[in-house]
Formats: C-alpha cells, sequence, structure tokens
C-alpha cells in the first residue's frame, strides 16, 4: 500500500463534495496550505491530520496511505473500559456504525453537539458516549 497522500485527499475532497475553499474555512486551515496539500509540495503536520481525521472520518493510516481501509477503529458497544492513561487525547479515530452511509449535513444543533464534545476531556467524552448508547438501547428495547 503506498499511495500518495495527495491522491487519497483530493478523493476525499470529491467524494465528500467539499470544495478547498470551503473545507479551508471549516478547518480553520489556509487556501495555501490545502492547495501545498493538493499539490503534494507539502504534507499536513499532525494537528491537520487529526482534524482532516476527524473531518472525513477516515484513520491516519488511510489519509497516509498505509490502509485501504478507511476506518481501523470501530466504535460498538461501550467505551467505559477505556484505560485512560494509554490515551492521548485527540489521538486516533472512532467510526459509528450507522443504518446509513449518507453524508448529511450537520444541522446547528448537532454542530453545536459536536462542539461540546470535541472541548470535552477524554473521561468526559466517555460519559457522553456511554450516554448516548445507554438512549439508544432504552430505546431499542
Amino acid at each position: 500500500m503506498s499511495r500518495l497522500f495527495k491522491d487519497i485527499f483530493i478523493q476525499l475532497l470529491q467524494d465528500n463534495d467539499i470544495t478547498a475553499y470551503k473545507l479551508s474555512k471549516v478547518l480553520g486551515i489556509s487556501e495555501a496550505v490545502i492547495s501545498q496539500w493538493k499539490s503534494g509540495r507539502q504534507l499536513p503536520k499532525y494537528d491537520s491530520i487529526n482534524l482532516l481525521c476527524d473531518y472525513f472520518n477516515v484513520s491516519p493510516d488511510y489519509l497516509l496511505g498505509r490502509t485501504d481501509e478507511q476506518a481501523n477503529v470501530h466504535y460498538e458497544n461501550n467505551v467505559s473500559g477505556i484505560n485512560f492513561s494509554n490515551l492521548i487525547q485527540g489521538s486516533g479515530s472512532v467510526t459509528v456504525n450507522s443504518s446509513s452511509n449518507d453524508h448529511k449535513k450537520l444541522t446547528g444543533e448537532e454542530t453545536e453537539i459536536l462542539d461540546i464534545y470535541r472541548s470535552l476531556n477524554i473521561e468526559d467524552k466517555s460519559t457522553f458516549l456511554n450516554f448516548i448508547l445507554k438512549i439508544k438501547k432504552e430505546k431499542s428495547s
């Protein structure tokens, strides 16, 4: 597996129907930097890789061409067993299995929830996710 970052990045932009301009506004990254990524003249820095992985819901390994699997960590049941001492906040990505593969635009309320979630520390994120899973489980019962 040795696809180039620039090719993967361009494909993600196309697949998600987003322009470099819009992505720059959403992520707070200059269009010039995004242009450098698209041309292959520059690779994103660590923080930008995390932002891109979160935005496109892909793993760093996929983004960097190390695997064809877009996401390699699956969140299915419960996160209460996480050993917090082994985690670094903001590292890695989680895929939530969905009944629909559609990429829908977020509502204002969903965006606010996401902003709040992103501001939490890892333990509070775990509590938040467990709460949502509890509601989901109760609703399906």
